[in-house]
């Protein structure tokens, strides 16, 4: 199937169906719980089946349709926090936006008003800038990512390392976590490392949380640690779940 075809039947999707949210686990690693999940599009391609949203995400953004399905998956993840807090679990939930998204005042306002409608705790959500597309007007970004920040809405870099976001911009933005793409969590030559070292603590003194991505074996996992990273996330702490999966995991 050629791409303009699947272009065409991402449009549709949504009101198909066939799109939906699963969720991967994040460990602390001074308690090693599970404290966090990171909420992830899923497509169910009526014909291809199960379809990467590395694959679709790019269609999204460059079609314009990546604005329903944020809103969707911002939904979603709501949704999930609201049930887990209903339960009486700290269980925060990320949501992945793209800066195209952050370009709409009407995003925002909708953040806001899920966050109010839902009377989420502080912290229970954050949005993850993903930095597919690179942020060329910072002060409007900052100004409303701000405002997120005033109603309890966390804010994190996703993939950092791997995008465009410098730490001179992480220095402006108001920012509460940083992810590390998983690409810096696997190398483990030593230059870098002293370098990763000085990052983290960088950010730590300026009270950013560090998660550290791609966590896939014990070494990577050790890395972390050696890191001072404050949270995990990857295969070897949990594969991204459907909802009524994950809460097997968090009662075991």
């Amino acid at each position: 199937m050629n791409n303009l075809r699947l272009r065409s039947d991402l449009s549709a999707a949504l009101e198909h169906g066939e799109l939906f949210a699963y969720f991967q686990p994040q460990q602390e690693l001074a308690t090693g719980r599970i404290v966090a999940v990171e909420a992830l599009c899923r497509w169910q391609h009526p014909v291809l089946g199960a379809l990467s949203p590395e694959l679709f995400i790019p269609m999204a953004e460059e079609a314009g349709s990546i604005h329903e399905i944020g809103m969707f998956m911002l939904e979603e993840g709501c949704r999930a926090a609201d049930r887990w807090q209903r339960l009486d679990r700290d269980l925060q939930v990320s949501v992945n936006v793209s800066v195209a998204q952050l370009e709409s005042e009407a995003f925002v306002e909708r953040v806001i008003e899920l966050v109010d409608e839902l009377q989420l705790r502080p912290g229970a959500l954050t949005v993850e800038v993903t930095e597919s597309l690179e942020i060329l007007d910072l002060l409007p970004v900052i100004d409303r990512l701000n405002q997120l920040r005033r109603n309890g809405v966390g804010v994190s870099i996703d993939d950092y390392g791997a995008g465009y976001t410098s730490l001179e911009q992480i220095n402006e933005l108001p920012v509460s976590e940083l992810k590390l793409d998983q690409r810096l969590v696997h190398n483990d030559s030593g230059p870098l490392a002293e370098q990763l070292s000085s990052l983290v603590a960088e950010v730590h003194a300026r009270g950013i949380r560090v998660v550290a991505e791609g966590v896939e074996t014990f070494a990577d996992l050790d890395r972390a640690r050696d890191l001072a990273c404050d949270r995990a996330q990857g295969y070897l702490i949990g594969m991204p779940m459907a909802r009524d999966d994950l809460e097997v995991l968090l009662r075991r």
